[in-house]
């Protein structure tokens, strides 16, 4: 696989805020990405990879130093880099991208546990090895947590 280009999205690297963190895309689940200025906060980092001139995934992140008391706890420390979105375009998928995309991130959030929250992308998160934390109250009404790799 070629490298990819990670851009920034928000905030972006000279600390400005880009008010639509993404664009439309067929490939994408536009309602996850629509434009998310409501609520922003600087702990949350929006990214676009790119392989060449195709975006082929999209990433929103957020630093927290605890995690949701309503789901399972980890035995990791904190800080922690929540995936919160993480979608490779319809057309790239199943070819290595979002893959790929982890490791930039394990290399991004070094020093913090990665934790996502899946949106039926079960198999992936598992088949990186990642652990499967449910939400303590109501696992059939929210998305698993997933707990995986420490940048160190």
């Amino acid at each position: 696989m070629t490298g990819l280009t990670r851009i920034r999205l928000k905030p972006d690297t000279s600390g400005a805020v880009v008010y639509k963190p993404s664009s439309e895309s067929d490939d994408f689940t536009q309602g996850w990405w629509d434009d998310a200025i409501q609520g922003f906060e600087p702990s949350q980092h929006f990214y676009a990879f790119f392989d060449g001139q195709h975006e082929v995934v999209r990433v929103e992140i957020e630093v927290q130093d605890i995690l949701n008391p309503e789901y399972e706890q980890p035995q990791h420390p904190g800080p922690y880099a929540v995936i919160r979105f993480f979608e490779v375009s319809e057309e790239h998928r199943r070819k290595g991208y979002g893959t790929e995309v982890v490791q930039l991130i394990v290399d991004r959030y070094l020093g913090m546990t990665l934790v996502a929250f899946s949106q039926d992308a079960d198999k992936f998160w598992a088949s990186l090895g990642w652990e499967r934390y449910e939400h303590a109250a109501e696992p059939e009404n929210h998305r698993p947590m997933f707990v995986g790799e420490t940048g160190s």
